[in-house]
């Protein structure tokens, strides 16, 4: 068991299963900046790999509206490092546009932001 944590202490990155990005997507991510029209300004459209996992699930917002979820979309590493909060977007998978509903960024050991997750509707 020592040796075990041992070398759980050594490892400060963990590695990203590249052979499971099989789907080609489109992020394009919304900044909390205005433009003078008073759109939002997109920070960054992109063309890459992603994990894409359909499952749908129904969740309720704050102020109780009901919002049914289409699934998970996964991409390595951290998709907008200039931004701090990743709130707006859409994501296109498999022909498909979806709004992005929420993201995360699960960090490494070492403080690295292992992946970009976004749920999307």
């Amino acid at each position: 068991c020592g040796e075990v944590l041992d070398m759980a202490r050594r490892v400060k990155r963990l590695g990203f299963p590249d052979w499971l990005l099989n789907n080609e997507c489109v992020i394009s991510v919304d900044t909390e900046e205005l433009n003078e029209d008073g759109e939002t300004v997109v920070y960054k459209t992109e063309p890459m790999k992603c994990i894409f996992d359909e499952a749908s699930k129904t969740v309720f917002t704050a102020d109780g509206k009901r919002v049914t979820l289409a699934g998970t979309v996964i991409v390595k590493g951290d998709f907008a490092p200039a931004l701090p909060i990743l709130s707006s977007g859409t994501v296109t998978v498999n022909g498909r546009t979806m709004q992005i509903y929420s993201a995360a960024r699960p960090r490494n050991p070492d403080g690295t932001v292992h992946h970009t997750e976004f749920e999307v509707m």
